[in-house]
């Protein structure tokens, strides 16, 4: 196992250069990244909460678009049963509970307008489905229904025709490096790196530029209008410029010309120099328009955008030549808006913000820079940690340690994934979970020294038996990432691109690139025994009786559970905007500010109850404020403009770093998806151990796992941190930490189980225990050191999910030395079992020793 051919050597070493090459061009500036071959222009992306910017979720209503295929098709079925000299009288044409349905005045015509109706169905998609059903219904009723496929395919053909438009109106606003993207059925997502005010953007977004031009009905009284009633043909209309006073207006329902007849629109300056927005038509639009204003001279026409009236023009003249002003008391900043809106083409479906997050510029460069400072003082810490307890082997590990890093960036930006400020916690977190792998290698190189091997099997034997637990460890910590990306949103999945990437690389450099390292020491100096580092936690050869306390253990970690849960219950946990909705605005300012003076200025707004916390220092401040009631997306961009202004006037000076708007449709959507999340990993660990070892190890897992996430929460609750997306992630990193190490010793049990199978289930517990506990607390120090450097270090932001990750590792190991093992006993495992189920699976770890232990329970 330690000889390798060169071709091997260059077979480990190729995909580790080219992955460290990769991740150059992260460090350098973009103009030197532009002169590098393309296939070198590999750079991570940072997300929004480093670089700062502003990330919109828009949504669209199905419901909206199911109405408009239902309008659609009332106009196609009056046009098509008009049309020729065969006409087709009916009756009205009711749309109610979301169908047509109308009767034909004649019987002996209802199959002649059945067949003129079924033309205008259409499939839906390779469903094999019509997007209608044509029915008739007491022999002269006919009705026309949408089926549930032509809805589906209608909304997902609309967000593919939303989500182009929006990337056109985005693209036409200069910005930089946009993402947008579709999200799931309905939703769009769209980042713009660098935007630091998001109204102007959302205001166009939430624009449909459903542009139409309708003449005025003269003929309607007033009155009747003003109640909302309008002559049949016509429609009443908002109308907020309306010089008569009057908020709305009557038009005729037949457009004279749309917007879908456009083919340029800018913004210009009428002769009174004021804002307007000049439109061009197509040919067919402009004769058409030419047309209708000629038949209609010295009567007024409405421009109407968006079901509003803009304006209401008298006809002095024909309007020949195709082209068209548009006012409406428009700002020149409105007027470039419109004219964006209408070149990029309407929205077939009305978006609205069910969810906003803005990063000011100067946050994401603190949250760098204490990543990057706490990335530095976690790697110095665990280098030393490692080279102290294993010398030569700890230089190795800290080698492919670094190695691993930059091969997580090289892959990143193989894969254009985004680093987020949760995902530099990711790369902390990895430095210290990588040298996991080594401990566990070196700490059995050492064991199987004492057992008496010599250098070379001992180094052999050692990188076999830890390989398989390493593997297995792993996998269930992938189980946990893998929840995450699939689950999670936002940030945590840039938390789980990292941890997933980590735990494939760090598998790959601690087993098999330290292997060769190892390979190529023994052969150039031969030693004849194997020194290590003279730092040790704990001794060797350790003989405590872990399971001769395990009742004690088993009812503190009760009482505690019970705390937690009633503490839990009783004091609530203080959850962020992700979870319950409403607006957090984070303000900083030029010194320490007292919150009442904050809370003060905030009441007189009549904003809604604040909630106010010194968030970081004395000089940050987090204000938590409701969503109102009415007015969506508008009516939250109000208060937050509102509260900025007030607290630019008192307080002079004040910045604002952060602002999140999470609707209560989204954050319900958070909290159902973070339980699914933490619920499905640990279940899906559970089973994984059951099925890879006995039921006993299932239970168990499953048992001490629940246990550290009611420690977690209890914690939360005790400490009123905010619980957000992070903490989540935080928690499922702590179940996938949690099983690691369980997982560990569940496999020495095992190992030994079949070894010593006369040996008594106390007696062998605590002889497994003892033998890895060396390992499981060195990694957990070593995890402490990173996650200590972030704690301090690495900035406000993240602190609540450091004290998370720091519990949960405490916590984790406490129950499984105490608790996970213990509980085995008590569930009935046996040796028997174990060596049934290891008979299955040839070949599977080494030969059963026939030892008969002392009965003391050590070390045989």
């Amino acid at each position: 196992m330690l000889n390798f051919s060169r071709w091997t050597i260059t077979a480990i070493l190729l995909p580790l250069v080219i992955g460290v090459l990769c991740a150059v061009p992260s460090f350098l500036p973009e103009a030197t990244v532009a002169k590098l071959p393309s296939f070198m222009q590999t750079r991570v992306n940072l997300g929004l909460d480093l670089a700062g910017g502003s990330h919109l979720l828009l949504e669209a209503s199905t419901q909206d678009v199911a109405k408009q295929r239902l309008t659609n098709m009332e106009e196609q079925v009056r046009t098509e049963l008009r049309r020729g000299d065969s006409k087709i009288a009916v009756g009205d044409i009711s749309s109610r509970d979301g169908k047509l349905s109308f009767m034909v005045r004649d019987p002996a015509q209802v199959d002649a307008a059945v067949e003129r109706i079924r033309p205008l169905t259409q499939g839906a998609g390779l469903t094999g489905q019509r997007d209608f059903n044509v029915e008739v219904v007491n022999s002269s009723t006919i009705t026309i229904t949408p089926t549930k496929a032509g809805i589906d395919n209608a909304v997902r053909s609309a967000m593919e025709v939303a989500t182009e438009v929006i990337r056109k109106r985005i693209d036409e606003m200069g910005t930089r490096e946009p993402t947008i993207q579709q999200q799931g059925g309905n939703r769009i997502v769209v980042q713009v790196p660098g935007l630091q005010d998001p109204k102007a953007l959302k205001d166009l977004l939430g624009q449909t530029a459903k542009l139409e031009f309708k003449l005025v009905d003269t003929t309607a009284n007033p009155a009747e209008v003003a109640q909302g009633r309008a002559p049949v043909g016509s429609e009443v209309l908002p109308y907020p410029a309306n010089p008569s006073g009057s908020p709305v207006i009557a038009v005729k329902r037949q457009v004279m010309v749309s917007g879908e007849d456009l083919t340029d629109a800018t913004q210009g300056y009428d002769q009174n120099n004021q804002a307007i927005v000049n439109i061009r038509f197509n040919g067919a639009g402009g004769r058409r328009f030419g047309q209708v204003t000629s038949q209609n001279v010295d009567r007024p026409f409405a421009i109407i955008l968006d079901g509003k009236v803009l304006s209401a023009p008298n006809i002095n003249e024909p309007i020949l030549g195709g082209s068209a002003q548009i006012s409406g008391n428009f700002t020149v900043e409105s007027a470039n808006q419109l004219a964006i809106a209408l070149r990029s083409g309407k929205l077939p479906v009305a978006l609205t913000v069910v969810e906003e997050r803005t990063v000011g510029p100067g946050l994401g460069a603190d949250s760098i820079r204490a990543g990057l400072i706490a990335s530095v003082v976690a790697v110095i810490a665990v280098a030393a940690f490692m080279f102290m307890s294993y010398s030569r082997f700890g230089m190795y590990a800290n080698l492919a340690v670094a190695i691993n890093v930059l091969v997580i960036l090289g892959v990143m930006g193989m894969l254009g994934a985004t680093l987020t400020l949760p995902g530099i916690a990711g790369f902390v977190l990895t430095i210290g979970t990588a040298v996991d792998a080594n401990v566990l290698i070196y700490e059995r190189i050492r064991e199987e020294r004492r057992r008496g091997r010599n250098v070379v099997q001992s180094i052999e034997f050692g990188y076999k038996e830890a390989s398989r637990t390493i593997f297995e460890a792993n996998v269930t910590h992938a189980i946990a990432g893998g929840v995450m990306l699939v689950l999670g949103s936002g940030p945590v999945k840039g938390f789980a691109i990292v941890l997933l990437i980590g735990i494939a690389t760090s598998v790959f450099t601690a087993v098999t690139f330290t292997r060769v390292l190892v390979a190529n020491w023994v052969r150039r100096t031969r030693p004849t025994d194997i020194v290590m580092g003279y730092v040790r936690i704990v001794r060797d050869n350790t003989n405590i009786g872990f399971v001769a306390i395990r009742r004690w253990a088993f009812g503190f970690t009760a009482l505690l559970t019970v705390l937690a849960v009633g503490v839990t219950a009783h004091q609530k946990l203080n959850l962020g905007v992700d979870f319950v909705g409403g607006l957090m605005i984070e303000a900083k300012f030029p010194q320490a500010v007292e919150t009442d003076r904050v809370r003060n200025t905030i009441a007189r707004l009549n904003v809604g109850e604040s909630s106010l916390q010194q968030f970081g220092d004395a000089n940050t401040v987090q204000i938590r404020l409701p969503l109102p009631d009415q007015g969506g997306a508008g009516a939250a961009n109000v208060v937050v403009e509102k509260t900025r202004q007030a607290m630019q006037a008192d307080f002079p000076g004040v910045t604002f770093s952060r602002y999140d708007t999470v609707s209560g449709k989204v954050s319900g959507e958070l909290i159902r998806d973070g339980i699914i999340a933490v619920m499905l990993a640990v279940i899906g660990i559970a089973v994984f151990s059951w099925f890879r070892y006995e039921w006993q190890f299932g239970v168990s897992t499953f048992v001490a796992i629940m246990h550290d996430v009611l420690m977690t929460l209890g914690f939360f609750a005790v400490t009123q941190l905010e619980f957000d997306l992070n903490i989540i992630a935080a928690v499922l990193t702590i179940v996938g930490y949690s099983i690691n190490d369980k997982m560990v010793i569940d496999d020495r049990i095992r190992e030994n189980m079949r070894k010593y199978r006369k040996m008594d289930m106390k007696a062998l517990i605590d002889l497994s225990v003892n033998e890895t506990l060396p390992r499981t607390v060195m990694t957990s120090v070593t995890i402490l050191l990173a996650l200590g450097a972030l704690l301090f270090l690495g900035g406000h932001v993240l602190r609540g999910f450091t004290a998370a990750m720091m519990l949960g590792i405490i916590v984790g190991t406490y129950s499984s030395v105490y608790v996970s093992s213990s509980l085995l006993i008590t569930l009935g495992l046996n040796p028997q079992a174990a060596e049934k189920k290891a008979a299955k699976k040839s070949g599977y770890g080494g030969q059963a020793e026939r030892v008969a232990p002392r009965n003391d329970g050590a070390q045989p």
